[in-house]
């Protein structure tokens, strides 16, 4: 487990990092409106906070909520949903330590899917990488710095 729980502090320090990013940024950039698959960043972040979400429901053999992204209109109310997720996924991790434990649960269709926590794990792991990207092209697009989120970076911290 201490291999998954360290990738899971990657993905949790990447998140955060790209958010104290966010806060330094003009007002009115979180919503600002574009067309590269999001509406705005705030819209790849509700997306992001709601599949979080949904997985950790998963883990936990609750009922997943729906996909519906969160309406943040700020950073702060972003980060404090992600602080939350973060926390509780920890405490998962950390009362579950046998990552190949087999669990069960259903998908948005009802759809019964069986998945190892590691592997559930993971697609939490790789689907926030691939929408910290999405987050980066959005800031390139409307004028502003991405941030480095490398795993290499978060080793050297």
């Amino acid at each position: 487990m201490t291999r998954l729980y360290d990738d899971y502090e990657y993905h949790a320090w990447a998140s955060m990092r790209v958010l104290e990013h966010l806060e330094t940024l003009p007002a009115g950039t979180l919503t600002q409106e574009v067309q590269l698959g999001f509406a705005s960043l705030a819209e790849v972040l509700g997306h992001l906070a709601a599949a979080e979400e949904i997985w950790l429901a998963r883990l936990k053999g609750e009922l997943a909520p729906s996909l519906t992204p969160r309406p943040f209109q700020t950073v702060e109310q972003a980060r404090l949903a992600f602080e939350g997720v973060f926390k509780t996924m920890r405490q998962f991790l950390d009362n579950n330590p046998d990552s190949e434990s087999v669990i069960t649960y259903r998908n948005l269709a009802g759809k019964e899917f069986q998945s190892k926590i590691s592997d559930i794990v993971r697609q939490v792991l790789y689907h926030g990488a691939y929408h910290r990207g999405n987050i980066s092209t959005i800031l390139r697009s409307l004028g502003h710095p991405g941030i480095g989120t490398d795993y290499i970076l978060f080793l050297r911290r």
